[in-house]
């Protein structure tokens, strides 16, 4: 009991705190346990989502007297896409790590990868919080969503468009893709110190080192959202 209430506070002190906590974690030994706990959960967040977002969509617009082995795949689909976004996760944390890895050998980082993998780990802590708004938000957007079941499958294709163009105009999917690219932001922050330390930097060059992939994938997220369309 002691042990969780231990890692609950240094949980939060990543959120609200991270100069003074991987000041103190760089005097500690490497471990990748909690880490790789925080990018696990991160990921079986976002895939619990995609999983019931595709599942509950095929649910309203297939029939499940007219199409009922479609009901069979999309389940499976859904299942397929949950391991698929779990694992994800993992791959997009050692993308991150190593993409800042490479950019601040530029800066003459000295710390090491396991290192730098660690502390970039912590950063997906808001990922965490961020998941759990934007599934709420999944469930109000197909809860409230109203589209014409498919009996002809030729309509399908159609149908698929429609619903797209449905989440992009979406005031509920709008907001849960602001609430990613904040959440993001606040990782960003976390990601900031975590290099600053993990590799030896300026906090100017840390900055440096995380703001451009940083703020690569906001600018990608915001035309995902049409606004530059």
């Amino acid at each position: 009991m002691g042990n969780i209430i231990k890692m609950k506070w240094k949980m939060i002190e990543v959120l609200t705190n991270p100069n003074k906590f991987f000041e103190t974690r760089i005097k500690g030994e490497e471990s990748l346990m909690i880490p790789v706990l925080i990018v696990l959960i991160s990921g079986i967040i976002s895939g619990g989502t995609v999983a019931f977002l595709i599942v509950s969509v095929s649910r309203q617009i297939l029939p499940p007297e007219v199409h009922p082995e479609v009901h069979s795949l999309a389940l499976k689909f859904g299942i397929n896409s949950f391991i698929f976004m779990t694992f994800f996760a993992f791959v997009a944390w050692l993308v991150v790590a190593a993409v800042f890895f490479g950019i601040s050998w530029i800066y003459e980082g000295k710390g090491g990868f396991m290192r730098t993998l660690e502390f970039v780990g912590y950063g997906f802590i808001p990922s965490i919080l961020g998941g759990l708004i934007s599934a709420v938000l999944v469930y109000n957007f197909v809860s409230t969503m109203h589209i014409p079941q498919i009996i002809d499958p030729m309509m399908a294709e159609a149908t698929i468009r429609q619903i797209e163009q449905i989440a992009k105009q979406s005031p509920i999917m709008r907001l849960s893709s602001i609430v990613g690219i904040l959440f993001t932001l606040w990782s960003g922050i976390i990601w900031v110190f975590g290099l600053k330390h993990a590799r030896n930097l300026s906090t100017k060059n840390a900055l440096i080192t995380v703001a451009i992939p940083v703020m690569v994938h906001i600018l990608y997220s915001i035309y995902q959202m049409g606004v530059f369309k």
